[in-house]
């Protein structure tokens, strides 16, 4: 079964720009490797993800997700079951967004969320737009 996470946290100060090139680099590689879906978000020191994958893959991940030192205060904002993924139809199946071009990802999740999960959107969308605003 197809499971989601979603999440926002807070990039521990003692990560250099460098160091978070290289863990932007890893999770597209390694979730791609692991046929997990979703976008990875980095503005003004916070990171917000959406994680969408097969249940077995995806809570263990998430796991090591909270325990990693590079980042604290994981907060959890959708955990559930889902049907189908969002971001299949695209060449690259999990995206790190930084820059404006890669907002397109997000806004077709934001319409799938609210067709599909509408108690989530309202606030996954606000989220969301606050880091666009930042990027």
């Amino acid at each position: 079964m197809r499971h989601t996470i979603c999440y926002v946290s807070t990039v521990s100060p003692d990560v250099s720009d460098t160091m978070l090139s290289e863990i932007m680099a890893h999770v597209k590689q390694n979730n791609s490797k692991l046929d997990i879906t979703g976008i990875l978000m980095h503005s003004e020191g916070n990171f917000f993800q959406v994680l969408e994958g097969e249940k077995e893959v995806i809570l263990p991940l998430f796991h090591k997700i909270k325990e990693d030192r590079r980042h604290y205060n994981v907060i959890k904002i959708l955990d559930k079951e889902i049907n189908n993924s969002t971001f299949t139809e695209y060449h690259s199946s999990f995206a790190v967004i930084s820059s404006q071009s890669g907002h397109k990802e997000l806004q077709h999740f934001l319409k799938r969320l609210k067709t599909n999960n509408p108690e989530h959107f309202k606030s996954i969308s606000y989220l969301t737009q606050k880091f666009m605003k930042l990027s």
